[in-house]
């Protein structure tokens, strides 16, 4: 058993690599889902945690975000159980059906940049224990860089290359997918700077490090398999 960590660059097939792993493994799969998980614990309505994602992130809203009295906040901060994933799990919401939210949670506008880190961090590290999640993008290498069962993943392509991709998959130009690529690229890896002082192409974060443009969708799922297998201690009898 374990938690595999995904990071990758824009374009990159990371989601599918994910659920492949995922499917094969019978794993949990953490990618926006954490969005709802985190919108349903915080009463908060997921148009204002999105600001605070990795493909949202802007320094600045996160840094005026501090400049509020967050004290009310305390009892918000109830522990994750099995019960609570369990709810979460039951509350799955309908996409881009925002107004659910106003009908239904009691909003308070006082959620900032570390309320989101901390409530991503306590649903990673649940996950972790529970040690059967592959988990997308959102600092996971980071969060969990000192749990042993945590094998952390890195997929890259050359730029031109996913521009290509990109372009095909939207039906757009090629320069206006390199100007996607160039904006989401820089937003998760200013999401990793503000939030964990790191740099998300920083080698030593990760277990494996693979170019997808030299293997297919399967083939690097089944690599990331075998590191699995490989890692994964045997038990004996």
């Amino acid at each position: 058993m374990a938690v595999v960590t995904i990071s990758r660059g824009f374009g990159c097939p990371g989601e599918h690599v994910a659920k492949r792993i995922a499917s094969k493994l019978e794993y949990s799969l953490i990618n926006k889902e954490i969005l709802e998980y985190i919108s349903i614990l915080s009463d908060t309505p997921i148009d204002v945690v999105k600001k605070f994602d990795e493909e949202e992130h802007s320094n600045m809203n996160a840094k005026l975000s501090k400049y509020l009295d967050l004290s009310i906040f305390k009892e918000m901060f109830k522990k994750i159980d099995d019960d609570d994933i369990n709810k979460i799990k039951s509350q799955r919401l309908p996409e881009n059906d925002d107004s659910i939210f106003s009908e239904k949670v009691g909003y308070s506008p006082l959620f900032d940049s570390d309320i989101f880190r901390n409530m991503v961090e306590r649903v990673f590290k649940f996950l972790a224990d529970k040690d059967n999640a592959v988990i997308l993008g959102r600092g996971g290498q980071v969060v969990l860089r000192d749990y042993p069962n945590a094998l952390h993943v890195r997929l890259f392509a050359p730029i031109t290359k996913r521009a290509e991709w990109i372009a095909s998959r939207d039906n757009i130009s090629k320069p206006e997918a390199l100007k996607q690529i160039e904006k989401v690229d820089k937003r998760r890896k200013n999401y990793l700077k503000h939030y964990y002082d790191s740099n998300i192409y920083s080698d030593e974060l990760y277990h494996l490090i693979i170019n997808v443009d030299k293997l297919s969708i399967a083939e690097t799922a089944d690599i990331i398999l075998k590191l699995i297998d490989f890692k994964t201690p045997t038990e004996t009898t």
